[in-house]
């Protein structure tokens, strides 16, 4: 008599190919879109995290192409319909109706795969929790076609330099520049896009930068803390003064402003510091 034993197929071994950045990166990203996804993206150095975070940023890099075809449509059938900021020629009337046409559409697109964004996400983060990297539907493999023919001249400090000579633009133009306009329209897009991608990019390309640097043979071994966390730290004593020595409206965009002004202050000294060693 013989005994027929059960084989049982191999899945995944979870506790080995599950990591806590490859289950979060799909919540992350849902606030912060290819920012969030993007940063995890660039850091991960677990195999499962850095697929998943892919996976997201090929998603919010199709909904950003789209978000900024709607918008961008609609600005440009503003200003072409005399409904902008300038006095542009208007559209016949036929023309003027299809773009309304294509424009509803686009916003009516826009709108479903926003709302599709949470429920993505969601699906995405039950299916990391159960070790598997899936793939968002209809998105096209953006990061893994381009991700090697991306290559920065000169490494992350590019990335460094580009926030000492952008910031004090955008916020020069802030305090200084117009308040109405197009040149007031091109501030606040620059002031949202410092906030939100170039200064959380210029942390990551430190924190790449100085990972790159201990690893050699260089005398300099940067400490990243401290240039991240000294703005932080200062901001947070900013908020605090506002609020207790100031009739100030809004502690917190001081905060921001000053948290920017110490970023800047850090990363030239970054910059002057890696320099000094390449000497």
């Amino acid at each position: 008599m013989t005994s027929a034993s059960t084989s049982i197929a191999p899945g995944p071994e979870l506790l080995n190919e599950r990591s806590i950045g490859g289950i979060l990166v799909h919540l992350l990203s849902i606030p912060t879109g290819v920012v969030g996804a993007g940063i995890v993206y660039l850091v991960a150095t677990n195999e499962f995290t850095k697929r998943n975070a892919r996976n997201a940023l090929d998603w919010h890099l199709a909904v950003l192409a789209l978000t900024v075809l709607t918008f961008g449509s609609a600005f440009t059938y503003a200003e072409l319909t005399g409904q902008g900021i300038t006095n542009g020629v208007p559209l016949s009337a036929p023309i003027a109706a299809g773009g309304s046409f294509v424009i509803s559409a686009l916003f009516l697109v826009w709108m479903i795969i926003t709302t599709c964004t949470f429920l993505v996400g969601f699906i995405a983060t039950g299916k990391a929790i159960f070790g598997d990297a899936w793939r968002y539907p209809l998105t096209p493999a953006l990061v893994e076609r381009f991700s090697s023919q991306v290559e920065l001249p000169g490494g992350w400090p590019i990335v460094i330099v580009g926030y000492v000579v952008f910031a004090p633009l955008v916020i020069g133009g802030v305090f200084l520049g117009p308040h109405e306009g197009a040149a007031f329209f091109a501030t606040v897009f620059g002031l949202f896009g410092l906030i939100l991608v170039l200064t959380p990019l210029t942390g990551v390309a430190m924190y790449l930068h100085a990972k790159r640097a201990s690893q050699t043979d260089t005398a300099w071994e940067p400490h990243t803390a401290a240039y991240i966390g000294a703005p932080v730290l200062v901001a947070v004593l900013a908020y605090a003064l506002s609020g207790a020595f100031t009739d100030s409206i809004n502690p917190g965009g001081d905060a921001m402003y000053v948290f920017l002004a110490a970023f800047w202050v850090t990363s030239i000294t970054y910059v002057i510091r890696w320099k000094t060693a390449l000497n």
